[in-house]
């Protein structure tokens, strides 16, 4: 089933991205920040995707983002960031440093989402990921210090901050050198998000 969908999502994504080009509006198909957000990488164009673990929209829109970054420009740098809209939210960003701390982001980031979505694992606290994370190969103190540790705490707070500093309206969203950013309701559905977006680039990239 996870195969199949992302068969079929290739294959739109790759004759939507065949299509000619195309001239896409501000404020119809992507928001304009009033005040761009500092990017990390100053001689790159900084793609940024806001996403939360437990968006059935971030879940399905998966496997055509790992596509399409793979074929990003050179001068493109992709960065993943939970969003923290609210504490609801919290635990998704806990649990994608806890990953990025341990090193298994490309391992593990979408079998948690197939864990969540497909699995039906609730994950309701930190006993309840760390024990998904042991039966991945993950040793169980090595977790548990990855949640208590400084560098995760002080990341989701930042996510926090972040989250309303980009004013987007929900998830996933893909923030554009830190000045535009364009979601599935602004550019017309999922796959037209990625069209916008490398609108989006080729623009930052002139």
């Amino acid at each position: 089933m996870q195969q199949i969908r992302l068969f079929l999502s290739i294959i739109l994504l790759s004759f939507s991205s065949a299509i000619f080009a195309e001239t896409f509006t501000e404020g119809k198909h992507y928001i304009a920040l009033d005040k761009p957000v500092k990017t990390t990488v100053a001689d790159k164009v900084e793609v940024r995707e806001l996403f939360w673990y437990y968006c059935p929209h971030c879940f399905n829109v998966e496997p055509v983002l790992s596509n399409w970054v793979k074929k990003l420009p050179n001068n493109t740098t992709f960065i993943r960031q939970p969003a923290v809209f609210s504490d609801r939210w919290i635990n998704g960003a806990i649990f994608y440093y806890v990953l990025e701390q341990l090193d298994e982001v490309d391992r593990l980031h979408s079998q948690l989402f197939e864990a969540i979505h497909l699995q039906k694992r609730a994950f309701i606290d930190q006993e309840d990921f760390v024990e998904w994370l042991v039966e991945h190969g993950v040793d169980n103190d090595v977790a548990n210090s990855a949640f208590k540790s400084f560098s995760v705490r002080i990341k989701v707070n930042k996510s926090k901050l972040n989250t309303v500093k980009y004013h987007t309206s929900g998830v996933p969203a893909l923030v554009i050198n830190g000045k535009y950013w364009t979601d599935a309701s602004h550019a017309g559905g999922e796959l037209e998000m990625f069209k916008v977006a490398d609108y989006l680039i080729a623009k930052e990239s002139k």
